[in-house]
């Protein structure tokens, strides 16, 4: 069983760590935040219109190969729906690279 003496240590870590002075934080070089360019090539719309034809090929294809469900219509779903989302979600950082 621990001593008193490792509970009381134990109590002033604990009373340490609940203190209302949060712990300094550390700074960078620089106090300001990065400037992010949102100008440079391929935008939301460029990803969106990226997204709707692989995802529209793709939904096409599967509808050649499935039975009972149309390639085109399959294919247009597909992209509607990958436009929408891409468009909403917006690019990742590498595609703006």
């Amino acid at each position: 069983m621990a001593s008193d003496d490792e509970i009381e240590k134990l109590l002033r870590e604990i009373s340490a760590q609940d203190s209302p002075q949060p712990a300094p934080m550390q700074r960078g070089e620089s106090s300001t935040p990065a400037q992010r360019d949102d100008s440079t090539s391929g935008g939301r719309v460029a990803y969106a219109a990226v997204g709707a034809a692989v995802m529209g090929a793709g939904g096409a294809l599967s509808g050649l190969i499935l039975p009972g469900i149309s390639m085109i219509s399959t294919g247009i779903g597909a992209a509607v729906g990958a436009f929408v989302i891409a468009l909403v979600s917006g690019p990742p950082r590498w595609f703006s690279r």
